[in-house]
């Protein structure tokens, strides 16, 4: 039976050179008192942290994964994601801590193989890529460099596979809304799952702990059928002592609509988008999609594809999904990126990239830093700065159609569309489509070999992935295609003789009354 205890407890219990799994939801109740305590007594130190989702608060702010950067305290850090903590961005471009990228659906997967007793986890997922261990093995820094590799890459009846490695779980962070008097784990009130019955599991099954911040006790048994964490993986249980320690997201104290609770009216939520640059690159992307599409939304500009297929009256006619375990709904954006209104389902976020890795997802929108001739993408590191590849492998390797989504150049680029064209008042002073990408988070070479779909899509044209490189397919009204697009690249895309033009309702007032 799980032991009440506090925050502080549970962190002066943690051994020096632990490994602390977190299952990287708000909790605010646990996260501060490591760093707290490490001040006052100088242990834990020397730890390990692992996680595999991003969470916020997109600044330094002392919220989420940013109470781990702390010299000494941390030793170590294999993250899925790590560009919402700004402390923690720079904590390893200092080198202060030895890093390692992992893919987010990956890590959480390889919490199962930890559980089960097996030795890692075989998939071909980062082929082609930074986390390749051809190419680096996802180490993040300098300091990483000379550390041992977690994958290797494995050759099975002739076809390549990338083996990441088990490792031993000593203390496990999970959280919830309800703990019974068994210590078993509901989340009624939660706007997520992730993965916490799968951490858990890891976790015990290595000879660990496992803490459980809920928001509340109960002096009733739990429903079976809402358990979501079973009593016996749990070792001891912190109340939050505030609702702002426990908050629904970081940015959200309670949303009923995340949960179910209650459900939002979508004409609100989905208010019609101003005509400007991101309308017109997520009206573009939409036109990739065909009705009964099961289809992801990544960060940024791609969230904007909900609200133009509600404007257009077919919202229903495709299926919403995130990569943390949403099904339906709509996705929210922005910094508060994850979580969704009136989602119908939750699975963990195990389970969801199960579903994406074996072929069940029809296509993804995703964002795009860099793009190079061969058509890799770069989303996971800018100079020194480690971001990390969040699902973004997972999804681009295994969708059938893949739709990437930005402006054409970066930084202070004032774009205006008018009268049904583009007008470009001042050019951004990045270029995103360069020689060679800083680091590989999409590969154009394992796209073309798996025969996949594969389109890029800007507010001035659209460009296709074909075995010979990128070729350009549309241009918008508006553009010139020498001045506008090949003087701001540094390499030259395939041009046929006509190019089309874009699809000139895009550029307009009011729906484009196109059926997909």
């Amino acid at each position: 039976m799980a032991k009440v205890v506090t925050a502080d407890e549970v962190v002066k219990m943690i051994p020096d050179g632990a490994t602390v799994l977190i299952v990287p939801m708000p909790s605010e109740e646990i996260y501060p008192a490591f760093a707290r305590i490490y001040e006052q007594t100088g242990h834990p130190k020397d730890l390990t942290m692992v996680w595999a989702a991003g969470l916020g608060p997109l600044s330094e702010e002392p919220k989420g994964m940013n109470h781990f950067a702390v010299p000494g305290m941390v030793k170590r850090i294999i993250a899925g994601h790590c560009g919402l903590n700004h402390k923690i961005l720079k904590f390893i471009a200092s080198n202060q801590v030895e890093a390692y990228n992992i893919p987010q659906g990956t890590l959480c997967q390889l919490y199962r193989e930890i559980a089960a007793g097996r030795p890692g986890l075989l998939t071909t997922v980062g082929l082609g890529t930074f986390v390749d261990p051809r190419y680096g093995g996802g180490k993040a820094n300098e300091r990483t460099k000379n550390c041992e590799d977690l994958s290797q890459l494995v050759v099975l009846n002739g076809k390549e596979y990338i083996f990441y490695k088990s490792f031993k779980c000593d203390v496990g962070i999970i959280r919830g809304t309800t703990a019974d008097p068994y210590g078993n784990i509901t989340t009624e009130r939660e706007a997520l799952i992730m993965e916490i019955l799968e951490g858990a599991m890891a976790v015990k099954n290595s000879g660990g702990f496992v803490v459980a911040q809920v928001e509340r006790l109960s002096d009733k048994p739990a429903k079976p059928c809402e358990v979501k964490v079973p009593g016996v993986f749990v070792d001891y249980v912190v109340v939050a002592s505030s609702p702002e320690s426990h908050p629904q997201t970081l940015f959200v104290q309670f949303d009923p609509s995340y949960c179910g609770d209650s459900y939002a009216n979508l004409e609100n939520e989905l208010s019609i988008m101003p005509l400007n640059f991101e309308k017109v690159i997520a009206r573009r992307a939409f036109l990739e999609l065909k009705p009964g599409m099961i289809i992801n939304l990544g960060f940024g500009i791609p969230t904007g594809i909900a609200r133009v297929a509600y404007e257009e009256g077919i919202f229903d006619k495709i299926k919403m999904t995130t990569e943390i375990g949403v099904i339906g709904g709509v996705p929210e954006s922005g910094r508060n990126f994850g979580p969704a209104k009136n989602p119908e389902a939750f699975l963990s976020q195990s389970a969801m990239f199960d579903f994406y890795d074996g072929g069940g997802l029809d296509a993804t929108c995703v964002g795009m830093a860099q793009v190079d001739p061969e058509g890799n993408v770069n989303v996971s590191k800018v100079g020194p700065i480690a971001i990390g590849p969040g699902g973004f492998i997972n999804l681009t390797q295994s969708a059938k159609k893949l739709v990437f989504c930005g402006e054409f150049t970066a930084k202070g680029a004032k774009i205006e569309i008018s009268e049904g064209r583009v007008v470009i008042t001042q050019e951004g002073t990045v270029k995103k489509f360069i020689k060679s990408v800083e680091q590989i988070t999409f590969s154009g070479k394992f796209a073309i070999s798996n025969k996949r779909d594969v389109t890029y899509v800007t507010e001035r044209c659209v460009f296709k992935l074909v075995p010979e490189g990128l070729l350009l397919t549309e241009i918008a009204p508006g553009i010139d295609l020498q001045k506008d697009i090949l003087n701001l690249m540094d390499f030259r895309p395939i041009v046929p003789g006509e190019v089309k033009v874009m699809d000139e309702r895009i550029f307009r007032e009011g729906k484009m009354n196109i059926s997909i």
